[in-house]
């Protein structure tokens, strides 16, 4: 499992900032890095620098998460990978009102799917370099776990909640997903 860079589109607003800084420790091997200035290209430079290859990259509308998008570097090529997953809003750790046990940087994680098993949560488990699980009742695997990253289906849409795997308590931020499209891979060349 290597180095996976989590960042966001240029200028991002301050929640969108808070989203990336709750997210990071919750994923193991994530490391937030700040865009800025850098152009894509720039910034596949510095995540290969860092000795990773991997890039989750949101996209933000009204200051809120929008698209999350999965990236490829290495040397010479930079992919945008076929999955853009849809969000239709968040909810920070700081929102909730429930108080939130920081544990430190979590080590291993699992993506489980509440009764069904739906294509986010394929592409969380490949990206994410986890494994994934169906199950009935996720208190079935606490304690085995650092993050359970636990999606259900919620109306049209679905419901993805991070949470501590030792407690169930939340873990990150909370996120209501529209769907999975998928879009024709991009190849861009380099150098």
């Amino acid at each position: 499992m290597g180095l996976i860079v989590l960042t966001s589109s240029r200028n991002s607003g301050i929640r969108m900032r808070q989203f990336l800084n709750e997210l990071e420790p919750a994923i193991p091997n994530a490391v937030k890095v700040n865009r800025g200035r850098l152009s894509i290209t720039d910034l596949a430079g510095k995540v290969l620098s860092m000795g990773a290859t991997r890039i989750i990259y949101f996209s933000s509308r009204g200051g809120n998460p929008h698209i999350m998008r999965f990236i490829k570097v290495g040397e010479g090529f930079i992919e945008f990978l076929p999955y853009v997953v849809r969000i239709l809003g968040v909810k920070l750790l700081i929102d909730m009102q429930v108080r939130v046990r920081q544990v430190g940087k979590s080590r291993s994680a699992i993506v489980i799917s509440l009764g069904e098993y739906f294509d986010v949560a394929d592409v969380l488990s490949e990206q994410l370099s986890v494994p994934s699980l169906r199950v009935q009742d996720f208190d079935s695997v606490r304690g085995m776990y650092d993050t359970l990253f636990v999606i259900r289906k919620a109306g049209d849409s679905y419901e993805l909640q991070i949470l501590n795997g030792k407690d169930l308590g939340p873990y990150g931020p909370f996120m209501k997903i529209s769907d999975v499209a998928y879009a024709k891979p991009r190849v861009i060349r380099v150098g």
